[in-house]
């Protein structure tokens, strides 16, 4: 609930606040599983409100189901009847739900969860048996779906020290996914180009990792405190615009990403966005490593079951979707940034 209060917007519908969390009275809360097949209901009758939790791992928003979901407990605990609502989709990467089913919840990742539940480990706080439980489901949470800090830091070591052979190695792996991505970063120089002229700014390709193709845009590389970044990519750039896959695969996603830095160096980038109305929605408190801005999604369906002349007007329906972003969120973005930090290079 603590999270839920920190990751939810000022403009969400009944929010709440991490002070209304800690005075709530959760003794006699009642936890439904797959209730109507919501993942799990919480039914806090004192305050009267009900929260709603959709959990994706591997796999994505399922067509209206969202939207199913709000109107099943709205229904069952009326607002009439007094009941206030809160509908969670929680999933690894903090993915954002569909606008046209998904009005109305919240965006969680689990590593914003696992940072509130480390709290209570370290604070020691309910029982000891319990604590050992929550240790060991924090354990395996990020042993199989959050980022591993051991791993992190050793990854960067190899780069280090090995860079020319592992970007050798890089540039001639075999096709990642068998298809769409993989075109795209072969043409992520064409994409660029692209995007340069639909945006009036010149965009360069950065690093990729497995599953994201990443670029950025090089004026802003004079704007202060842009360029120190640890534990991401190699360029050690503030802010990127990724293009990565949707969970299930049957759409492509475009975002600005704000990336692990100072937190206050973040905060005044993610300011300069709010304040030059760069951003449609915005949040009473972000992820402190990768905080996600401005999606857009475009719908595939299935790329590689199509023959050659539909997987290439699927893939220039991409490039115009990729094209569009570029010209719409762009320009409006960089404006916001060099007024408040300047012309940058």
């Amino acid at each position: 609930m603590r999270a839920v209060a920190r990751a939810q917007g000022d403009s969400a519908k009944d929010c709440i606040t991490p002070l209304e969390v800690h005075l709530m009275d959760l003794e006699n809360a009642q936890i439904r599983r797959e209730w109507n097949k919501i993942d799990l209901i919480a039914i806090l009758h004192e305050p009267k409100r009900v929260v709603a939790i959709e959990l994706k791992i591997d796999s994505g928003e399922h067509g209206d189901q969202l939207q199913r979901y709000r109107k099943m407990v709205e229904e069952h605990w009326s607002e009439a009847n007094g009941w206030k609502h809160l509908f969670v989709f929680l999933s690894k990467h903090g993915d954002e739900p569909s606008e046209k089913h998904g009005l109305g919840w919240i965006t969680l990742d689990l590593d914003t969860l696992a940072q509130e539940l480390d709290a209570v480990v370290q604070r020691q706080i309910g029982a000891s048996d319990a604590r050992l439980l929550l240790s060991s489901y924090l354990e395996m949470l990020r042993r199989h779906h959050l980022n591993n800090e051991e791993l992190e830091n050793l990854a960067t070591k190899l780069w280090s020290q090995h860079r020319p052979a592992l970007d050798f190695l890089l540039e001639r792996r075999p096709n990642f996914d068998g298809g769409l991505l993989e075109r795209l970063y072969e043409e992520r120089e064409d994409i660029a180009k692209r995007m340069t002229d639909a945006s009036g700014l010149k965009i360069i390709p950065d690093y990729r990792s497995t599953n994201i193709i990443r670029f950025a845009v090089e004026k802003w590389d004079g704007l202060a405190d842009f360029n120190g970044v640890e534990g991401w990519t190699k360029s050690k750039r503030l802010m990127l615009l990724e293009l990565a896959y949707a969970s299930d695969k049957t759409a492509l996603r475009m975002r600005f990403v704000l990336g692990p830095a100072n937190q206050g160096v973040r905060q005044n980038y993610y300011e300069a966005l709010v304040d030059g109305r760069a951003l449609s929605k915005t949040r009473k408190k972000f992820s402190e490593k990768w905080t996600r801005l401005e999606h857009k999604g475009i719908k595939l369906g299935s790329y590689d079951d199509l023959d050659d002349a539909q997987a290439q007007a699927l893939y220039e329906k991409v490039l115009k979707g990729i094209e569009d972003y570029a010209k719409e969120k762009i320009p409006v973005f960089d404006k916001a940034l060099t007024d408040r930090f300047g012309s940058g290079i």
